[in-house]
């Protein structure tokens, strides 16, 4: 049995929503989604209407864009290529430079 939960509100200042389904299963407009999948959302937009396919679990992301530049390697996350270097060093004990 499909029942209605409650609408998702996008960000309305021009951020990015998501929607990670953890388990269960629900339906976004005419897109059906299964657990460990992704649902990256209009910015645009005041709401979602969702349905429930299985008990389902959620988990809603929103943000705002940074506007400048990602690098990443391995756990580490930074404006530019120097500042990984940088941090490896720092996280491997290398502190001489």
């Amino acid at each position: 049995m499909h029942r209605p939960c409650p609408n998702v509100s996008p960000s309305t200042c021009g951020g990015t929503t998501a929607l990670f389904v953890l388990g269960g299963s629900l339906r976004i407009g005419a897109h059906a989604m299964g657990a460990a999948e992704l649902a990256v959302l209009e910015r645009e937009g005041t709401l979602v209407a969702a349905e429930i396919a299985e008990d389902a679990s959620v988990l809603l992301l929103s943000g705002e864009p940074l506007n400048e530049p990602i690098v990443g390697h391995g756990p580490f996350v930074m404006n530019r290529r120097e500042e990984i270097v940088q941090a490896i060093r720092d996280f491997y004990g290398d502190v001489s430079s």
